[in-house]
This record gives structure tokens, C-alpha cells and sequence, in this order.
């Protein structure tokens, strides 16, 4: 019997103008024979995109932190996607540099990486993870 693992994946950010983008997360977990035995997802919608805000949402409307635990597994495929629905408030690029976002990740409430990981302003990111 193979040993079953559940990972956790952390994605903080301290941004101030992290209310610009929408997050999802999404975890495929697998067996020994790379049969997907378990899905999760969560995300954190703001606006659609395009709806161009000119200021913050209230503060109670999105969180800095998200987490997503995968199902009991013998190894996991994380993506992560950081999609802006609003364009930066400056419209200079030196004015719009990249920020940056903390990804911690566990197996079995043990860490196993801790990254610093820069998304740009204009284009948001994707970020894939593959854990065994």
C-alpha cells in the first residue's frame, strides 16, 4: 500500500493593490499509477475582468491569504492562477513593477518549500506545482 500524503498550499500576499486580481487554485491528486483519485479548488473573484475599479473593494471582500488542501494521495498537481480584472493605477512601467507573492507548501503538515514568486502587474500570472 502506497503511502497517502495531503498537501497544503499557502498563497499569501501583502500587496497593496492585491484587489486587483482574481485568484483560483485547483489541485489534481493521484495514485501510484497516475489515476486522479481527488479534485479541489478554491478561488477569490473580485469583479469580472475588464470592470476597471477605480478604488479598493471593502477590505472584507478578499483576503490576502489562500489555502487548498489536496485529497489523501500519492502525489498532487497544483495550479495556481493570478489573473487581473483591473489594470494598475499607474500606467508608467517603472511605476508598475512586479510584487510579490509567498507560496508555502506541506506534506502532511510538514513544510516542504517556502518561494518568493514576482507577478506582474499587467498580465497577472500561472503557476504550476508538481508534488510527490
Amino acid at each position: 500500500m502506497a503511502t497517502k500524503k495531503v498537501y497544503r498550499v499557502e498563497l499569501r500576499c501583502t500587496f497593496e493593490e492585491w484587489w486587483r486580481y482574481n485568484v483560483q487554485m485547483q489541485c489534481g491528486a493521484f495514485d501510484e499509477h497516475n489515476e486522479r483519485i481527488g479534485f479541489t479548488a478554491t478561488e477569490q473573484t473580485i469583479a469580472e475582468v475588464g470592470v476597471s475599479l477605480q478604488v479598493a473593494p471593502d477590505k472584507g471582500s478578499y483576503r490576502r491569504t489562500l489555502v487548498l488542501e489536496s485529497a489523501a494521495c500519492h502525489h498532487a498537481r497544483f495550479l495556481i492562477y493570478i489573473m487581473p480584472h483591473t489594470l494598475p493605477s499607474e500606467s508608467r512601467l517603472e511605476h508598475t513593477l512586479p510584487f510579490e507573492i509567498s507560496l508555502r507548501i506541506a506534506c502532511n503538515g510538514k513544510e516542504q518549500r517556502n518561494e518568493l514568486l514576482k507577478v506582474n502587474q499587467w498580465s497577472g500570472t500561472s503557476i504550476e506545482r508538481m508534488l510527490d
